[in-house]
């Protein structure tokens, strides 16, 4: 991967995250100074993502209370009026034909009622540990956050490192070639010297300008990672040399247990040991309360005959007596989801150990590059330095001159790749422990 395609990675990276984050306001003056740790910080507070996985937490929250509620007295209430239009019925009493006239009657009916069992009971349980799952689901989402943040950070800081050891070389270079036209005034070089430098210098002005389009890339995508404003500024108060030079650069320690897919593995093995337990509930009773009210009115007028008392209560206790083999079955099928789940939890395990395998070998790789890169160019620059000086003198030719700042060159993309490649291993073996 070379430098462009991992500059476009980060952009491409930061877009994912940053479509889901909020565009408030800065409070200064739409200007962010940032460390690391606070543009992450920043991130996971105007991320909409969050925002999301905060309102699936409460949403469960409410599921929990809907669950007890349902073990929980419940009233209901009718009110109902009924006319007979006059209607009078005619019946035979000692023989003789009696008109009774129907009248109309207003209904007030309050029924109050309760039921439990142990599916209800198990049922609020498993509501707490959906709240712990979408909890989990939500530590998943700010890890991604963070991620993008923190690679976004770094690329901005190498994008700046990169144009600095590019001005470098550009500076030196243009000294020694102020040096030749001066003396190819006076007929002491070549002019033909002077040009193939000023090509050179050319090359390396395009060089920095497209340097300078990539820091503005670098610091969109880490407007766009953070949530922050699209018109914001940014201002970064940790240099490179800060997480490359005074930080030793080691495999950050940690466990594959930490990650979040093990976290939300070991949380399905509780949810289906409490699905067996509620499918081991369907054999137990459930008791039930009601109390019923049934006041009745013929504003004012006889009220005829009327059987229905006004109170009553019922108790009844419901116990499960054959289904043919269904709650067996179901039971049977609650165990099985036991062991599969333990079997995806012990699968995960393994290809985790094998990835955390992989990612140490890709930092340690990273690490050993970015060491022999730096002292490539360390080696580099000391070279271009004397063949300036030998140039100079008249020692060497301009050809060799430039066939010393080509690889120069070379050596500044090596390096600026290595600390690419240091970022990405470092970052993605610290998001597989869930240490960001």
């Amino acid at each position: 991967m070379n430098l462009k395609q991992s500059l476009m990675l980060v952009i491409a990276t930061a877009l994912t995250f940053g479509a889901n984050a909020q565009t408030d306001s800065v409070a200064t003056a739409e200007t962010l100074v940032l460390t690391l740790d606070s543009a992450k910080n920043y991130a996971v507070q105007h991320s909409k993502t969050m925002r999301t996985a905060d309102l699936n937490i409460q949403k469960a929250e409410w599921a929990k209370w809907q669950a007890i509620s349902n073990m929980l007295v419940t009233v209901d209430g009718t009110l109902s009026y009924t006319t007979m239009f006059g209607y009078t019925a005619e019946v035979e009493m000692g023989g003789m034909p009696v008109k009774i006239p129907v009248n109309d009657v207003g209904n007030l009916g309050i029924t109050a009622q309760a039921a439990i069992n142990g599916q209800m009971v198990v049922g609020v349980q498993l509501s707490k540990l959906a709240i712990e799952m979408q909890k989990l689901s939500q530590a998943s989402s700010e890890n991604d956050v963070k991620s993008a943040a923190t690679t976004a950070y770094l690329s901005v800081l190498i994008a700046q490192e990169s144009r600095k050891v590019l001005e470098d070389s550009r500076n030196n270079l243009e000294k020694s070639y102020n040096n030749v036209v001066q003396l190819a005034k006076v007929g002491m070089a070549e002019q033909t010297d002077a040009d193939q430098l000023k090509v050179q210098l050319m090359v390396l002005d395009n060089n920095l300008r497209a340097a300078d389009r990539n820091i503005q890339l670098a610091k969109s995508a880490l407007i766009t990672a953070i949530g922050a404003p699209p018109t914001s500024k940014i201002e970064l108060t940790e240099s490179l040399d800060y997480f490359f030079e005074n930080q030793e650069i080691t495999e950050p320690e940690g466990t594959v247990e930490n990650n979040i897919s093990m976290q939300q593995l070991d949380m399905s093995i509780d949810l289906a040991k409490k699905q067996w337990t509620l499918s081991r509930w369907a054999y137990g009773p459930t008791f039930a309360i009601q109390y019923s009210y049934s006041g009745k009115t013929y504003f004012g007028k006889d009220a005829g005959f009327n059987m229905n008392p006004p109170h009553s209560m019922t108790f009844a206790l419901s116990i499960p007596i054959f289904s043919s083999g269904n709650r067996y079955s179901q039971c049977k099928q609650s165990k099985i989801d036991i062991d599969i789940a333990q079997t995806q939890r012990d699968q995960t395990l393994e290809q985790l150990q094998v990835q955390e395998i992989q990612l140490k070998y890709n930092l340690s790789n990273a690490i050993e590059t970015y060491n022999s890169s730096k002292e490539s160019l360390e080696l580099y620059q000391k070279i271009f330095k004397n063949s300036l000086q030998k140039f100079n003198v008249g020692t060497i030719s301009s050809n060799d001159l430039i066939t010393v700042n080509n690889n120069l060159v070379q050596a500044q993309g090596s390096y600026i790749q290595s600390l690419y490649d240091v970022m990405n291993a470092q970052t993605d073996l610290l998001k597989l422990y869930n240490n960001l």
